[in-house]
């Protein structure tokens, strides 16, 4: 899965409106990029936690689709929370086929 070409330029038009235009960490500026891969994040309690009474249900947790973004100068790395840049029902992922499935020119 990678992001889809439109909503990178979103995500990286509403992060220079916010002020984001040089690394917070550095200062450097134009040097802030945007991977086109989603970063995972899960939120959930420890592995093999049996706390949870007999017959209640267990909450497994929350998966959030961050953006990544770092510096190539300083290496300072954010992740934003992607659902923030969404609107409406955009689509925002497009899934990448592997190598051997690619046709010519892809």
């Amino acid at each position: 899965m990678r992001w889809c070409p439109g909503f990178m330029d979103e995500v990286i038009e509403t992060l220079e409106q916010l002020g984001m235009q040089a690394c917070p960490v550095c200062g450097s500026a134009d040097s802030l990029g945007m991977s086109p891969f989603p970063v995972l994040l899960v939120d959930a309690g420890v592995s093999g936690d049996d706390d949870a009474p007999q017959g209640e249900e267990r909450n497994d947790g929350n998966i959030t689709f961050a953006v990544r973004v770092e510096c190539a100068t300083c290496g300072h790395l954010m992740l934003f929370n992607s659902l923030r840049f969404r609107s409406g029902d955009q689509k925002i992922m497009m899934r990448e086929l592997p190598d051997e499935q690619r046709q010519p020119g892809e």
